[in-house]
Formats: structure tokens, sequence, C-alpha cells
């Protein structure tokens, strides 16, 4: 990736043209299926194609607003905790047009957690009657672990590394529903669902030359211990995404499944067992971060020394 000037992220940002469109949603068709199949996690287990056409596409349409969520975390808690401090942080002040490319960052991501929070709650209206989160939550540890982020010695490249590496992942996730709009098996996607992702491709583009000028200048000060500190976080930080546990999100998306189709109660552990053995499957831990989807962030920890064993914890990451 050819990084953009600040000046230039500034120009392209205040291009309507090149700006998220945040317009209402209408009405969302529930015959058809939210996300490409192979984004969803009983996708990599055999019990998938024992179910019915049915019981697939409301799976998907459940993970669906359940990967809307984890957007929305990174859009709130993770980026305005990791990005508020740095606006005030010496390398970064001393470059105005790079601040100012943080703070429209930073309400271009608020207006984004608001279009999510209406599209899940056009789609499934009881789900989230009460709350903008059903399936969703930040594991404590990191919460915690953001919590101590203004009094960490300088910006800390684990946050900003994962913050980039997420932010690919969600643009290549909304390029892919439109270069593919048809599923494997449960036929077309949504389209209201599609145009909502693809709007969000155009700020997350710019966002991804802000990470990288942001990582730059901590890398700059960072000792060799540090980066090494960064490296070990960044990759403790995979684990919740890397390994389904019992209670986490994908679990709850095939509770919820069970309670809007009863008639799968028999197999809800079997899909439950399922979910959880996926840590353990390669084809599945490449889905989540690979090269293709995430050639920039590759590139960036292509660089980094301290990264020279990263597939043990990204097993889809293959290091040139």
């Amino acid at each position: 990736m050819k990084r953009l000037d600040p000046a230039d992220i500034e120009r392209l940002a205040s291009d309507p043209a090149r700006q998220t469109s945040a317009g209402p949603i209408p009405p969302i068709d529930l015959s058809r299926p939210f996300v490409p199949e192979d984004q969803t996690q009983l996708y990599y287990t055999p019990v998938y194609r024992e179910l019915s056409r049915a019981a697939r596409l409301r799976y998907n349409q459940l993970f669906g607003v359940r990967i809307n969520e984890y957007i929305m975390v990174l859009e709130s808690d993770l980026v305005e905790a990791v990005f508020e401090p740095l606006r005030f942080h010496r390398a970064v002040a001393s470059d105005p047009a790079l601040v100012r490319c943080i703070e429209t960052m930073i309400e271009e991501e608020r207006r984004h957690y608001r279009g999510f929070a209406a599209l899940n709650r056009a789609c499934f209206p009881e789900l989230y009657a009460e709350s903008d989160r059903y399936f969703s939550g930040v594991p404590w540890p990191i919460r915690a672990l953001f919590r101590t982020l203004r009094i960490l010695a300088g910006p800390p490249a684990f946050s900003l590394w994962y913050v980039m590496a997420m932010e690919e992942c969600s643009t290549t996730m909304a390029r892919n529903l439109t270069l593919h709009p048809d599923t494997e098996t449960l036929g077309p996607l949504e389209p209201a669902f599609s145009q909502v992702h693809r709007e969000h491709l155009k700020d997350e583009t710019r966002h991804l030359h802000i990470d990288d000028h942001l990582i730059d200048l901590c890398l700059i000060q960072a000792s060799r211990t540090r980066r090494r500190l960064d490296a070990a976080l960044f990759k403790w930080m995979l684990g919740p995404i890397t390994q389904p546990t019992r209670h986490g999100s994908g679990v709850k998306v095939i509770r919820e499944l069970v309670r809007q189709m009863p008639e799968l109660a028999g197999r809800q552990s079997e899909m439950i067992d399922a979910v959880l053995a996926l840590g353990r499957d390669r084809a599945f831990q490449t889905s989540l971060f690979n090269r293709k989807a995430m050639p920039h962030t590759f590139e960036l920890f292509d660089r980094m020394e301290e990264f020279h064993d990263l597939g043990k914890a990204m097993v889809g990451y293959d290091r040139p």
C-alpha cells in the first residue's frame, strides 16, 4: 500500500463521493442471506451441510448481525480507547493535519456504529429492542488492557496493529459482498445489508492509511524490549478471535438459532462442539486472517522482526 499523506487523506475525507452515506435502511428481506457462507463458523464444520436450508439461512442471518456487532465493538470501544489519547501524544500533536485526520476518523467511526446498530435493529427488532449488542462483548482481560492505555509509556503499537487488522478484514468483507453477490447454497445476498457494508468501505479505506502513519510513529520511539512486548500482547489478543469458547459469541449465535428454531434442540450440543473444535481447524483459522484478505497489514507484519513466529498465533500468516 502506498501510504497517503495526511493532507491527501483530508482531501479525500472532504469529498462527499468518498464519504460513507448513512441513509434510511429499507425493509430487510429475510428470505435472503446476509453474508457469504464462508464468513460463518459453522460453515467449516460437517454439521453445517446436514442442516436444512431454512436453518442454514437463519444461522447465516444471525451470524451476519453478530459480525456487525464486532465491527461496532471496533468502532466504539477500541477506536476511542486507542485514538483519543494519541491525538495528544507529542509525535502526533506536532502534525496538525494528522491530528485532524484522527478527529475526523473518530467521528466517522461513531457514525458507523450508529449505522450498524440501525441495520441490526432493522434485521431483528426483537433482539435489539433494549441494547445495541446481543451476541458480542469485549472479553474482560482485553477490556482491562485497554483501560490501561492512557497510562502506558507512549502509544501502544499492539493496539494499532489490532485495529488495523480488524479494519482491513472489514474492508475485504465489504468488497466480497460486491464481488460475490451470490452465496454458495443460499442464493443472492440481502441488498440493504450489503449496501451498508459497501458504504462503510469508503471511510475505512482511508482509515488504514491513518493506522499506518500512527504505527510508524509508535515504532520509531519504541525500544526493542517494548516492541517485543507489543508483539506478545498482539498475539495474545488474537486468542478470543481464533479460539471459540463455550461462552463466546459464536456459541451464542447457535443458542439463539435453537431458540428461534426449537426443532434443532436435539442438535444444539453437536453444533456447539463443532464450533469449539474450530480452534484446531486449519481451514477456519486461515479464513480469519490471510494475505489475500489483509495484504496491507501483512506487509506491515513482514517488516517486523518481532513477528517472525506470528504464524503460531495467526495460522494464516505466511511469512515470506
